[in-house]
């Protein structure tokens, strides 16, 4: 019997703290939201029994309990890309790309019968990236000029 590699082992003790972190924070993160508008379906309760209707300011602190902002504050505008912004995703979409690219280069003279993960997230990667940059780059050009 063949003892599996230790830096497989290593590797996927590593991807699945790294996941199950990760799993951890969104549960936690919707748990806290689910209790906090259970809290406030709690308080419109409260109003309810009472047979008024809550205060406007009460009203408002509620509906924006899962907003980031304040509740004076609205929801940000979105504004349309400029060329700049284009330009700026394009240059970060070639940089990924090349790195890609750069750990393809390197995996590739080594002899195997099957590509090895690496290798195949290099390559699909690059092609993200790549079609990323494309589009990028000709929404750049298309742009209106008063647009920069």
């Amino acid at each position: 019997m063949q003892h599996p590699d230790p830096n497989i082992l290593m590797t996927i003790a590593i991807l699945v703290t790294v996941f199950t972190f990760g799993a951890v924070i969104a549960i936690s993160v919707t748990w806290l939201q689910s209790r906090s508008k259970i809290k406030a379906i709690e308080v419109l309760k409260a109003y309810a029994e009472r047979g008024e209707e809550p205060p406007p300011a009460v009203a408002d602190a509620l509906a924006r309990i899962n907003w980031p902002f304040g509740a004076a504050s609205g929801p940000p505008v979105p504004q349309p890309a400029t060329r700049s912004v284009h330009l700026q995703h394009f240059a970060g979409s070639v940089v990924l790309t090349l790195g890609a690219l750069a750990v393809i280069w390197w995996q590739a003279p080594a002899p195997r019968e099957h590509p090895g993960w690496l290798m195949v997230t290099a390559i699909f990667v690059a092609v993200f990236f790549a079609a990323a940059a494309a589009a990028r780059a000709v929404a750049a050009v298309t742009t209106p000029d008063g647009d920069r």
